[in-house]
């Protein structure tokens, strides 16, 4: 949606107001379908006004994975693969004593909120 759009959608809107202006200051039953008429005509000029906004598209936090060593204290931390969950056993041999290694946790990174300082 473009500009044209956001143009129409104000005109419509003013149409709209206009015409329900006039329903409201008759006396008529006419009066009724201009009151309907003109909310239904600016309630489609607002929407044709707010939409097409982008909306923000948030990345996902990143994830880590814990890897232990089953025999001593090794601790590895990696970028998280598709098909981690804890417990499972890693195909990479610990490199301190060769022997297997198991995911012990799978982590988001989440970030802080910045606060504000008021001074």
């Amino acid at each position: 949606m473009g500009l044209i759009s956001k143009l129409i959608g104000i005109a419509l809107a003013a149409v709209g107001f206009v015409l329900l202006f006039f329903g409201m200051n008759d006396t008529s039953t006419m009066s009724y379908v201009y009151s309907f008429l003109g909310l239904l005509v600016m309630a489609i000029g607002f929407a044709l006004l707010t939409a097409g906004k982008p909306k923000e598209e948030k990345l996902p936090p990143p994830t880590i994975t814990e890897i232990r060593c089953n025999n001593c204290d090794f601790k590895e931390i990696r970028d998280f693969k598709k098909g981690d969950y804890i417990l499972k056993t890693v195909e990479e041999a610990c490199p301190k004593c060769q022997t297997g290694m198991t995911i012990e946790g799978v982590y988001m990174i989440r970030e802080e909120p910045k606060k504000k300082y008021n001074v």
